[in-house]
Order: C-alpha cells, then sequence, then structure tokens
C-alpha cells in the first residue's frame, strides 16, 4: 500500500525596502490581520497558508497581514509608518513540474 505524494517546494522570501506596506485590489484578499512578535514569524505565518502570497509587518505595532494577492494585483506603497515592510513569497516553479510532470507556463485557466 502507497502513501499520497507529497509536495516539496522552495519558495523564496523578498522584502521591500522599510515604510512600506501592501494596498491589495480588493479587501477580500486580506486573509490574515493579527498581531505576530516579529517580521520571522509574520513571515512563517505566510508561507505556511497555502493562499499567502503576500504579508507586511510594522514592527512598532506587531501588526501581520497576510494576503492571497501578488504584485498583479496590488501595490506596495509608501505609508507613514517607518516600521512597516512588506515581503513577497515567490514559489518555485519546481513545485508544479513535480505535482502535475509540466511546466508552470502549461497551466490552464478554467
Amino acid at each position: 500500500m502507497s502513501s499520497p505524494a507529497h509536495a516539496i517546494y522552495s519558495s523564496t522570501l523578498s522584502l521591500s525596502l522599510q515604510g512600506h506596506e501592501f494596498q491589495p485590489q480588493y479587501g477580500v484578499q486580506l486573509i490574515f490581520n493579527e498581531t505576530a512578535r516579529s517580521r520571522l514569524l509574520c513571515s512563517a505565518a505566510c508561507s505556511q497558508n497555502p493562499s499567502c502570497r503576500i504579508f507586511d509587518y510594522d514592527s512598532s505595532s506587531h501588526r501581520c497581514r497576510l494576503f492571497e494577492a501578488d504584485l498583479t494585483n496590488g501595490a506596495i506603497i509608501a505609508t507613514a509608518s517607518q516600521t512597516s515592510i512588506v515581503g513577497s513569497m515567490i514559489l518555485s516553479a519546481s513545485l508544479y513540474a513535480s505535482i502535475y510532470n509540466q511546466s508552470c507556463s502549461a497551466c490552464q485557466e478554467n
């Protein structure tokens, strides 16, 4: 009896300069708005959520927001808080190749 296949993938984290936050195109793209003790814990929360592609974190207020949006449907904007930063999760294309045995460009929309 074989066990189900589990995907192993990697992601890269890209950080903005401080003094920025993410502005989604639609409010429903916000999937989490809580506090986190550190930027690392906020980024880990994003990494562990399959829908999360962008997060922003303010080290003064400890606000951590996770978004299912990416830079094609939202923007990184300057904010008054110099302690706010945006992180983007970039998934490796090998994730799709290993699961579906084809490149990401072969994906079709429904």
